[in-house]
């Protein structure tokens, strides 16, 4: 009898690791009561970033409260116009005095074709909530390695991950969603979880 190759038992363990991943998410969903993957390291977000006005922000001394934070790049036709829109819609949902705190903050992956008027037609332009920004690559590359996201400044910008992030009014990591199609309902559940927490 013939031994299987090296190639089919690490194909074999490949699937097998992409078929429990999205059961082990589900299972600590479940398990904390959460929509989105808690994070227990309660990493600490902070970094510095340029508006569209050119003025430099520092993220810790920006937020107000709750913040969303998305990575993304504006000739994106997927995950990035998806996600907006999600944002927009959950912004939809809270009372006027809910919104004053809350703020939702793209971070251009593309600085070179994401300009600042681009930025602000796309992005700032759609609400007071939202704010568009841009890092230098040093800040971009620090940003992304805090969020484990798959993609660098110098790596091909399609294979972004596209997860949202939800950060507490502390500034720390406190749910990240992977989902492709996030409900309203259960994004509203776990601000309001954060919120009463704090």
């Amino acid at each position: 009898m013939k031994k299987p190759s090296v190639f089919v038992s690490t194909t074999l363990i490949v699937i097998l690791v992409l078929l429990l991943l999205p059961a082990v998410t589900y299972l600590n969903q479940i398990i904390s009561g959460s929509y989105g993957i808690q994070t227990h390291q309660n990493t600490a977000i902070d970094f510095t970033w340029q508006d569209v006005n050119g003025t430099q922000q520092q993220f810790s001394d920006w937020k107000k409260g709750p913040s969303y934070l998305f990575l993304g790049f504006l000739s994106c036709s997927q995950i990035c116009p998806i996600r907006t829109h999600q944002v927009k819609l959950l912004m939809e949902q809270l009372t006027e005095t809910e919104k004053q705190n809350i703020q939702f903050l793209f971070v251009t992956i593309d600085p070179q074709n994401d300009t600042q008027e681009i930025r602000q037609q796309m992005i700032d332009s759609q609400s007071a909530q939202f704010f568009s920004a841009e890092l230098t690559p040093e800040q971009l590359e620090k940003l992304q390695w805090k969020l484990a996201e798959k993609s660098t400044a110098s790596s091909d910008i399609n294979l972004h991950t596209g997860n949202l992030y939800l950060i507490s009014p502390t500034g720390q990591l406190k749910q990240t969603y992977t989902q492709q199609q996030l409900i309203t309902e259960k994004l509203l559940i776990d601000l309001n979880t954060m919120m009463s927490s704090n």
